[in-house]
């Protein structure tokens, strides 16, 4: 079957065929790869669900030239962040989705902008975002993924999954709660924590680590009947069978650091609430509360050099 150019591999037949997918398959289940269709057409390879890809493999549904120029069609928003991002309605329904194309950040991106080493970073995503719906974890539907090989190990990329409607980044609206009466404001920000705690110790009861926890990737769906939390972004994040106290310590430590980096308006009381609901249970930890709390203030310059090189 012949599709925009594109050859189809079939949804039944084992899609892992070039060796960055077989390497990421030995990390997750397959299962999770089943649900796509690989399609190729000469350096490009695309992971795409079956409903969405006649609107996905149109030319331009990656828009990162055009995002250049300034120059989109009617109807696509850009989501304002380090990086603008398309968000484009899908066709036949009230949904929108949005496309993520991979650059560096920090120093990096002056030098390589977005031209990236190897070619599993988008299929890796993919992978880590189906396992974690799969885990009742809130996250956007992940609908397709995208390599471009320049030449040798060297590509360009893109993730497309579902915007999540009515949300807000959790800075931005931890921001905005300061404007409410104080006790709808406290009441907010106490539900808000607990839901938190909730969302990434789930995650890493999952065997989930996050590469880059922080403020800005974490969206609040403030609607009824209750507020919800997505953790998105799941770029370079890692999927084991357990993740270590230690490790879970340093991701904890990451958000931390962002919340000192960005000013989000959390007292030290707000963070004592949030460890504390977070390690509800861990009789280890609640044995010597200090000592972990301490632990997750911890590895702050590791951090500052990070975020310099990488954004």
């Amino acid at each position: 079957m012949e599709l925009s150019g594109f050859s189809w591999k079939g949804q039944g037949s084992r899609i892992a065929v070039d060796h960055s997918l077989m390497k990421i398959e030995k990390d997750v289940n397959i299962e999770i790869f089943k649900q796509f269709q690989k399609m190729v057409r000469g350096k490009t390879t695309i992971l795409v669900k079956d409903k969405y890809k006649d609107q996905i493999l149109e030319e331009k549904m990656f828009p990162e030239r055009k995002l250049r120029e300034g120059n989109l069609w009617p109807g696509v928003n850009l989501i304002r962040g380090r990086n603008a991002i398309p968000s484009i309605p899908i066709e036949g329904s009230g949904e929108r989705m949005m496309v993520k194309h991979y650059q560096h950040g920090g120093f990096f991106r002056k030098i390589t902008g977005d031209i990236l080493l190897g070619n599993a970073r988008p299929f890796r995503e993919l992978a880590v975002l189906k396992a974690a719906s799969q885990k009742d974890i809130l996250v956007p539907e992940a609908l397709a993924a995208r390599v471009v090989r320049i030449f040798g190990p060297f590509f360009r990329g893109d993730i497309v999954y579902k915007e999540i409607p009515y949300s807000d980044n959790l800075l931005e609206y931890l921001k905005r709660l300061n404007d409410r009466p104080m006790k709808e404001k406290v009441s907010r920000k106490r539900e808000i924590i607990e839901r938190l705690a909730e969302a990434i110790k789930k995650m890493h009861t999952s065997g989930i680590y996050h590469a880059d926890l922080n403020v800005r990737n974490v969206l609040i769906q403030d609607r009824a009947p209750g507020i919800q939390v997505y953790l998105v972004d799941f770029d370079r994040s890692r999927i084991k069978e357990n993740l270590t106290l230690r490790e879970r310590i340093r991701n904890l430590s990451r958000f931390n650091r962002s919340c000192e980096k960005w000013k989000a308006p959390l007292s030290a009381t707000d963070k004592l609430r949030f460890f504390l609901s977070y390690f509800r249970g861990d009789r280890l930890v609640e044995m010597n509360p200090r000592k972990y709390i301490r632990k997750c203030s911890r590895y702050r310059w590791g951090h500052r050099i990070y975020w310099r090189l990488f954004g």
